[in-house]
């Protein structure tokens, strides 16, 4: 009785000490997909995403990056180049009841 205590001790020392001394291994998972590709077939459709693009207001002295296309602020940008912004849905009003502690309404 005695071996097979210690032995059980032993055992639950090692897995404590293994747990505690051995740091978890990351879980790495799978991108998560939103818009397009999420909704026609996830990773292996054959939909591509355009990037955002990115405006920068260059200050006095300043010059464009190589390869970066340089944008004259007055000039109106191309209906095709931009989406049309969404128009924001209105604020609602909140309904706010007031009412008694014996739960009757007040006007």
């Amino acid at each position: 009785m005695r071996i097979a205590l210690s032995a059980a001790g032993l055992a639950a020392f090692s897995a404590i000490v293994s747990a505690v001394v051995i740091p978890p291994t990351p879980v790495v998972q799978a991108p998560a997909l939103y818009g397009q590709q999420a909704a026609q077939g996830g990773p292996g459709s054959a939909t591509s995403v355009q990037a955002p693009i990115q405006y920068v207001q260059l200050q006095p002295g300043q010059t464009a990056p190589p390869g970066a296309t340089v944008v004259d602020s007055s000039a109106r940008p191309a209906a095709a180049a931009a989406p049309a912004a969404p128009v924001p849905a209105p604020a609602l009003k909140p309904i706010i009841i007031r009412t008694t502690q014996s739960g009757k309404v007040i006007p």
